[in-house]
């Protein structure tokens, strides 16, 4: 048997249903209409691991989310995961286009197409000369962050971690270079928690630096810098090299440790110190991104998160010196074949990848990004300005209908949180108690349920100290809908997404009702 996909078939199945070439070339593909159509949600749900596998009757992935366009349901969820836009389905259909435009014969070689999927992601992310490593998840992307910096440590690797609980709940596990999951992202099934082959064993060490304290209250930013730059200097005096991160915003909105600290630090141990910037919801502005990579930052993104993709298309983005650096460094660890294809990695540095040629290809994550790529040029195209008062109009409103809610309470560490695309909401029992994390997942499954339409889509369930909180967050395509109409101003332009906060807080309250009976 080949390996399991997202589609519940097997590898195997799949590249006989698609004729694919034995080495990934795509080939006299029977791809016409309904069977186009077929062949899209089928991959882009395809080459990553089983939180993406869609159920065979919903169609759903564990999410909840489609990869086929939703207008009916309404996804206020960006910071967990998005089903796809209608324009980003367009642009993954186009995508698919250039590999078979007859639907019979190869149109561009698998590599080319590659190429140019990681040459967008660079021209809409990037600077000239930086160069893009192709990743399924956020998480996957870590792991391949910390095989490019052991591969330049000559001694142990410490890695500083900026709030891993904010970011994603098997980032502890990929930093310290241990499978995450039980299956990879290429089907390849593993053990969760053991090491990667050919990079747990390098001595990696975990420093985690929180940007809360236990009651979930955040901390002082200055605080923050003072503590990581405490364990970066401890872990030099240790003899270690160290992969210091940058929070640029955490899954409620807040940031940690500030890219002033990480220059200073990057500067003070040149080659023993390096940086990578967690820009996983990429809810910076893409200046900001240019901006750590001419600082040196190596930079995580996704286009899943804001940038309104699908979920799993991630990338690693590395300054050219420092890619020119890994071109010349050592082969990378054998165990990231499980994880990582070559073509999802640049000329330059595939003959790095050894092994992974093993794996020629993963299309589905391609897809995924040309996808994303439609949302990231939709970021590019509004200004800083409109950008900031669509957000704060968007926080306002969603906190003025929370205010009416009961069973959920605009808590005051959230209040000033600066970025205004997230808006935490702290869910509350019948007691009016902090609701337990269950009680949080149930409404938060509730309201995606199809009895009560429409179904609503919202940000998973996180816990802050002791309570657990809901966040509701716009996407780069909320603020694009109502920049593209502010000719006739903010409160005109605003009409169709607040229409939308109502059915969803309609429902919510309908929920909370009917709990209330129990």
């Amino acid at each position: 048997m080949g390996r399991q996909l997202a589609s519940g078939c097997t590898s195997a199945q799949l590249t006989a249903m698609l004729g694919l070439h034995e080495k990934g070339l795509l080939r006299q593909a029977p791809v016409f209409g309904q069977e186009a159509h077929t062949f899209l949600w089928l991959m882009l749900a395809s080459g990553g691991d089983p939180r993406i596998w869609l159920d065979p009757v919903t169609r759903r992935n564990r999410y909840g989310m489609k990869t086929t366009p939703a207008p009916d349901e309404l996804s206020f969820a960006s910071t967990t995961a998005n089903t796809i836009s209608a324009q980003g389905y367009a642009a993954a259909a186009l995508a698919a286009g250039g590999l078979f435009p007859s639907g019979r014969a190869l149109h561009l070689p698998l590599s080319q197409w590659f190429d140019e999927i990681r040459a967008s992601v660079v021209n809409g992310l990037g600077v000239p000369g930086a160069e893009a490593v192709l990743a399924a998840s956020g998480t996957d992307a870590e792991i391949l962050a910390v095989a490019l910096a052991t591969g330049l440590a000559p001694r142990p690797l410490t890695n500083i971690l900026i709030a891993p609980e904010e970011t994603g709940s098997g980032v502890p596990l990929a930093a310290a270079g241990r499978h995450f999951s039980d299956c990879t992202a290429l089907g390849v099934p593993v053990a969760a928690g053991s090491p990667i082959e050919g990079l747990a064993l390098r001595g990696i060490e975990i420093v985690f630096v929180p940007i809360r304290d236990a009651s979930g209250r955040a901390r002082d930013p200055a605080a923050v810098d003072e503590e990581a730059t405490a364990a970066v200097e401890r872990e030099l005096r240790k003899g270690r090299d160290v992969l210091l991160h940058v929070l640029d915003t955490s899954k409620t909105g807040l940031a940690g440790l500030t890219r002033e600290a990480a220059r200073f630090l990057m500067a003070s141990a040149p080659g023993r110190v390096r940086v990578a910037v967690d820009a996983c919801q990429l809810r910076c502005r893409l200046t900001q991104v240019k901006r750590d990579l001419e600082d040196g930052f190596m930079v995580i993104a996704t286009g899943s998160k804001f940038a309104g993709g699908p979920p799993f298309c991630a990338v690693v983005l590395l300054p050219a010196a420092l890619a020119a650096e890994i071109a010349a460094g050592p082969p990378l660890p054998r165990g990231l074949a499980s994880y990582s294809a070559a073509l999802d990695w640049p000329a330059a540095l595939r003959d790095r990848s050894g092994d992974m040629a093993l794996s020629h290809s993963n299309s589905g994550l391609g897809l995924r990004w040309a996808a994303a790529l439609d949302g990231i040029e939709t970021m590019a195209g509004f200004s800083a300005e409109s950008e900031t008062a669509i957000a704060s109009r968007f926080a306002s409103e969603v906190r003025a209908r929370a205010q009416t809610l009961s069973g959920v309470v605009l808590h005051e560490d959230d209040a000033l949180c600066a970025c205004n695309t997230i808006v935490p909401l702290t869910v509350l029992d019948r007691n009016g108690a902090f609701a337990a994390l269950s009680g949080a997942q149930k409404l938060h499954a509730a309201l995606r349920e199809a009895e009560h339409a429409p179904i609503c889509h919202v940000g998973q369930a996180v816990r802050l100290g002791a309570r657990t909180v809901l966040r509701v967050a716009a996407s780069a395509y909320t603020v694009a809908g109502v920049a593209a109409c502010m000719g006739g101003g903010l409160d005109r332009a605003f009409r169709s997404v607040a229409c939308d906060l109502d059915s969803l807080f309609e429902k919510w309250s309908f929920i909370e009702r009917q709990r209330q009976s129990e």
